[in-house]
C-alpha cells in the first residue's frame, strides 16, 4: 500500500490520482514519506489532504506540519498552522507568535490557534520582549481583530485582556514605529466596531483597554510617526503611513500627489488618492490623472478582455480612478471617454456607471454621440444593450 501510495503521488498526472496516493501515504506511510508529503502539501490543490496525511502517519506529526508551515503560502499555510493544536515543542509555540503571520488576509484564520497554542498572553507577559517577537505579536493581534476577514475572533480568546495589556506596555516602552502604529490601528478599529462582540462593549475591562488604545492612537508621538512616513521616499513607508494617516484623519493627499508625479503607474497611490476622496480635493486629483496617465495610449478599442494580470496594470490605474467618478459629476470627462474607448470591458463598465450617476447638465456637448459611437464598436452584447438605452436617456 505504502510504495502504490508513493508512486500515485508522485507519479500521479491528474489531480485526483496524487491526492489519492497522498490518501493511501495517510494510512501506510512512515517518517521516511515526510519529504513527499511536505512537497505535495505546500501546493494548496493538495494541502489539505497532505496534511492529514502527516498527521496520521508521522511519528512527530506536529513537527511535520510545522515544516510545512513555515514552506507554505496562502491557503496551504493556514491548512497546516490550523492543524498545530497539539503543539507543545517551544520552538514551534515561539514561530507562532514571531513568524506565522505574514500580514497575508488569511492569516485571520488560523490566528485564534496561533494564540493559544503560542501562549500570546504569555509571551506578552514577560518582562521584555525582543524586536521580532513584538512586532510578530502585533501582526497576530492584527489577525484576530481584523473586521474585514472571516470575523475577527479576538472576543473567543480568554486570555485577549492580558495579551492586548502586554502588547500596549511593551509597544508604549519600545516606543512607536509605523508599523507597531498599524498594529495598533487595527486592533483599536476593532475594539471600536459595531460588529464586535457585546463583551468588547460592555465589559469594563474592556472599555479600559479601548480607552488607552485611542488615548495612544491620539497622541503626538502617533501622528509624528505617520507625519514622517508620509515624507519618506521609500515606497512601502509612504503606503503604510497613508494607510495609517486615513485612519488617523491626517492630511496625506499632498504627499500622495507627490509621489503620483515621480511615480504615476503606482496603483495603491492612485486608490488612496481617489477613494473616498473630499469634493474639495478631487478637481487636483483628476488634474492630475488626466496630466500623468497615457489617456490616448489607453483608447486602444474595445476587447472582450476583462483585464486580468500585469500587462493591464496602466488600465487597471484607470479603473480604479474612473469607477468612483460617479461620486463626482462633471470632474474627469477625459478620462471616462478614455475608459469608454479602453481594451478592457470592466473600464467601460465603470465609465457607463460614471455617466449613469451624472446629471443630464453636467455632461459636455457631444456625450451622447460618443456614447452612441462606443456602443457601435461595442463586442459585449450586454454592455453595448446597456450603453445603447443610457444614450437614450441623455
Amino acid at each position: 500500500m505504502r510504495q502504490l501510495g508513493r508512486w500515485f503521488a508522485t507519479r500521479g498526472e491528474h489531480a485526483n490520482a496524487v491526492r489519492f496516493g497522498i490518501l493511501l501515504l495517510g494510512m501506510a506511510g512512515t517518517d521516511d514519506d515526510s519529504e513527499i508529503l511536505t512537497t505535495l502539501g505546500t501546493f494548496w490543490a493538495f494541502s489539505t489532504e497532505a496534511c492529514e496525511a502527516l498527521l496520521s502517519s508521522q511519528a512527530d506529526p506536529c513537527r511535520a506540519l510545522f515544516e510545512l508551515a513555515r514552506q507554505a503560502e496562502g491557503w496551504a499555510r493556514v491548512d497546516a498552522v490550523r492543524r498545530l493544536g497539539g503543539a507543545s515543542d517551544p520552538g514551534i509555540r515561539d514561530w507562532l507568535i514571531r513568524e506565522s503571520c505574514t500580514g497575508d488576509v488569511l492569516d485571520s484564520y488560523f490566528a485564534l490557534t496561533a494564540a493559544k497554542v503560542g501562549g500570546l498572553a504569555d509571551a506578552l507577559s514577560r518582562e521584555s520582549l525582543d524586536e521580532e517577537t513584538l512586532d510578530g505579536a502585533g501582526r497576530l493581534l492584527e489577525a484576530l481583530t481584523d473586521v474585514d476577514g472571516p470575523g475577527p475572533e479576538l472576543a473567543s480568546y480568554d486570555d485577549a485582556v492580558c495579551a492586548l495589556k502586554g502588547y500596549l506596555r511593551h509597544a508604549t516602552a519600545r516606543g512607536i514605529t509605523l508599523r507597531r502604529l498599524w498594529s495598533l490601528l487595527s486592533i483599536n478599529r476593532f475594539l471600536n466596531d459595531s460588529r464586535a462582540s457585546a463583551i468588547c462593549r460592555e465589559h469594563h475591562e474592556w472599555q479600559r483597554v479601548r480607552h488607552r488604545f485611542t488615548e495612544l492612537i491620539a497622541g503626538p508621538a502617533s501622528r509624528d510617526v505617520v507625519i514622517s512616513g508620509l515624507a519618506d521616499d521609500e515606497p512601502n513607508t509612504l503606503r503604510l503611513a497613508a494607510w495609517a494617516a486615513r485612519l488617523m484623519n491626517v492630511p496625506a493627499r499632498p504627499a500622495l500627489l507627490r509621489r503620483a508625479e515621480s511615480q504615476p503607474y503606482d496603483s495603491t497611490i492612485w486608490f488612496l488618492l481617489i477613494d473616498g476622496c473630499p469634493s474639495k480635493d478631487i478637481s487636483t486629483v483628476v488634474e492630475a490623472a488626466e496630466r500623468l496617465l497615457p489617456l490616448q495610449g489607453l483608447r486602444t478599442g474595445p476587447t472582450t478582455e476583462l483585464g486580468l494580470g500585469t500587462k493591464y496594470e496602466v488600465d487597471g490605474i484607470l479603473d480604479i480612478i474612473v469607477s468612483r467618478l460617479d461620486e463626482h459629476p462633471g470632474h474627469g470627462w477625459p478620462l471616462i471617454e478614455a475608459a469608454l474607448n479602453n481594451r478592457t470591458s470592466r473600464n467601460r463598465r465603470m465609465a457607463l456607471r460614471a455617466l449613469r450617476g451624472w446629471p443630464a447638465d453636467f455632461l459636455p456637448p457631444g456625450a451622447r454621440q460618443i456614447l452612441l459611437a462606443a456602443a457601435a464598436r461595442e463586442p459585449v452584447p450586454e454592455l453595448r444593450s446597456e450603453m445603447t438605452q443610457e444614450a437614450g436617456r441623455l
